[in-house]
């Protein structure tokens, strides 16, 4: 009996445990109340923040440069009996604004005035105070889009007016130095990464044909016609007689590149390009009958392109920012070499004899000869420049050589004068920008001194010659300066005589009489940072050499015998303001 009262309690407790366990009544929670309850809950529930609307001025930035420079330029024909002294101020303003949309996708606006003091026309009710005729430059330097890592790739496209600075700048560069620099309009394709870079670009130099609007570069040389008939060269449609015309002669080019940059380490970088210079002429007569689509005098490069390729290799240790060394030696080495055709078909050099025939323009109904052997006119050119420097403590001393090869001969089948391209030369031949990379052998030192608190100091000291006696002067832009010094256009290189006559022995004479010496000059530079603003000031003194003397002082000239023009020393100066904000 016992036992079994206790199994019986034992049972009451079990059951009542479980019953208790399904029927216990949950928790108020902190998110509820009772209906009707006048108590509040201990928190309310937090609503998540809306996004914030972008804004039109998130990713965007812009800026500005103010730069002005007076500048003197002395003597520069070294001619005593002319008067070539030249005096300005130049202006450069810019503008730009840049909107980044993502990060990957940016576009860049930048504006440009570019002008010389006292040479804007003053206001229509005012009083003008300069040159009605001059043009200012009031443009746009940029205008492009750029799309990155395309693809999940570190590719970058970028479109639209860019500027292009590769290498040294000796080739390809944005001419920043002059009042106006450089621009490209085209389409770059880009590879950025740690180990390589890859730059492969299509540009339009010059386009002939012009929009709905007539909106046309206008580009190229000119040729002055006077009466002709403009006749369709498929007679559908009658002549057209036309007065005082003029004629472009260059129709389309385009600038290509392919720049490659292998970066092993920060102690070297090695540069691969290909630049190609495509150029069309258009089809153009001299005669009184201009027919449209014409092919043009076989002797000339009427309707034929003018192509240029040219191939270089690159090596430096100048791989960090403003093309610093992280060593104490510093050097950049470049080499290019050129082929290609110009375009013209020439009377070989073999043919001694001239073998001509005579041939009647259908459209004048004139006879002219034409020599019955043909052949191209080619580039076969070279380049090399290299700097050296060290550096101990503040001070740099360095040496450069540089050498733009020119042509013996001017009137054979091979230009071997060097193309200088879309240089910045600036930097490398000389302050006062007496000469290019064509036709020369520039060898110089220079020392610098950089400080933080006082800028930088530096002097360098340049001795230049002709690479070919026989060759021109080539200006700063490449354009031979023909009659500023000895020349020899067709290597007349066994005449030992000297041609005494009215004319003198012009740009013909013996080899034996011209000049090797261009000039010597010495520059003197100093820049002073403050803030936003950079004030730099260069003085440069140039002495000629026997290739300008012997040309200023003309002894093949029998007027000129007993006289003295030669004034041997030309001086350039400079003073710059830039500010930036």
């Amino acid at each position: 009996m016992r036992r079994t009262l206790i199994l019986l309690i034992i049972l009451l407790i079990t059951e009542y445990s479980l019953f208790a366990q399904t029927t216990t009544v949950e928790p108020t929670t902190s998110n509820s109340a009772p209906p009707n309850s006048n108590v509040s809950p201990q928190t309310q529930p937090v609503p998540e923040p809306k996004p914030t609307p972008p804004l039109w001025s998130d990713g965007f930035s812009a800026g500005a440069l103010v730069r002005i420079r007076p500048e003197m330029k002395y003597n520069f024909d070294f001619n005593r009996n002319t008067n070539d002294n030249v005096d300005f101020t130049g202006q450069k303003i810019q503008f730009w604004i840049q909107k980044e949309f993502t990060k990957d996708v940016i576009a860049k606006i930048t504006f440009q005035d570019s002008r010389l003091w006292g040479a804007e026309k003053g206001s229509l009710t005012g009083t003008a105070n300069a040159n009605d005729g001059t043009r200012q430059s009031t443009d746009v330097r940029e205008a492009y889009v750029e799309i990155k890592n395309n693809f999940s790739f570190p590719l970058h496209v970028q479109a639209g007016r860019q500027i292009l600075r590769y290498g040294d700048e000796r080739l390809v560069g944005s001419l920043d130095w002059t009042n106006v620099g450089r621009s490209f309009d085209g389409l770059r394709f880009k590879w950025e990464d740690k180990f390589f870079s890859s730059h492969l670009f299509v540009t339009s130099v010059s386009e002939r044909h012009s929009d709905i609007a007539g909106n046309t570069t206008n580009f190229g040389i000119k040729s002055q016609y006077n009466t002709y008939l403009d006749c369709p060269y498929n007679g559908t449609k009658l002549c057209t007689a036309k007065i005082d015309a003029q004629r472009q002669e260059l129709g389309d080019s385009y600038f290509t590149g392919f720049y490659n940059t292998l970066k092993p380490s920060d102690y070297l970088h090695i540069d691969l390009y290909y630049l190609g210079l495509q150029k069309e002429y258009l089809r153009t007569n001299n005669s009184l009958v201009l027919t449209t689509g014409e092919v043009g005098n076989p002797n000339t490069r009427a309707g034929r392109w003018d192509i240029l390729h040219t191939y270089g290799i690159r090596v430096t240790n100048k791989t960090q920012a403003g093309k610093k060394a992280i060593q104490a030696i510093d050097y950049s080495l470049e080499y290019a070499t050129q082929t290609g055709t110009t375009g013209r078909n020439i009377t070989p050099k073999w043919d001694t004899f001239q073998t001509n025939v005579s041939l009647v323009d259908p459209l004048t109904n004139t006879t002219y000869q034409q020599n019955l052997y043909r052949e191209k006119e080619r580039y076969k050119t070279f380049a090399f420049g290299a700097d050296i420097g060290y550096t101990i403590s503040k001070v740099r001393m360095g040496v450069a050589y540089d050498v733009g090869s020119g042509d013996p001969n001017r009137t054979d089948g091979s230009i071997a004068s060097f193309q200088n391209l879309f240089h910045t030369n600036h930097f490398f031949y000389g302050m006062a920008d007496q000469v290019s990379w064509v036709n020369m052998k520039s060898k110089s030192i220079n020392i610098s001194y950089a400080s933080e608190s006082f800028g930088t100091f530096r002097i360098d000291y340049f001795a230049i010659e002709k690479h070919k006696l026989q060759d021109s002067w080539y200006d700063l832009v490449g354009v031979a300066k023909s009659g500023a010094s000895t020349e020899s256009i067709s290597n007349n290189q066994y005449n030992t005589s000297q041609v005494l006559t009215e004319n003198g022995a012009g740009n013909n004479r013996p080899v034996s009489l011209l000049g090797r010496s261009l000039f010597r000059e010495v520059d003197v530079k100093y820049n002073l940072p403050y803030k936003n603003i950079m004030i730099e000031g260069g003085y440069s003194m140039i002495f000629a050499g026997d290739a300008i003397q012997n040309k200023v002082n003309d002894r093949t000239v029998n007027a000129n015998v007993y006289s003295n023009q030669f004034s041997k020393t030309a001086q350039f100066a400079y003073l710059m303001v830039t500010a930036q904000f």
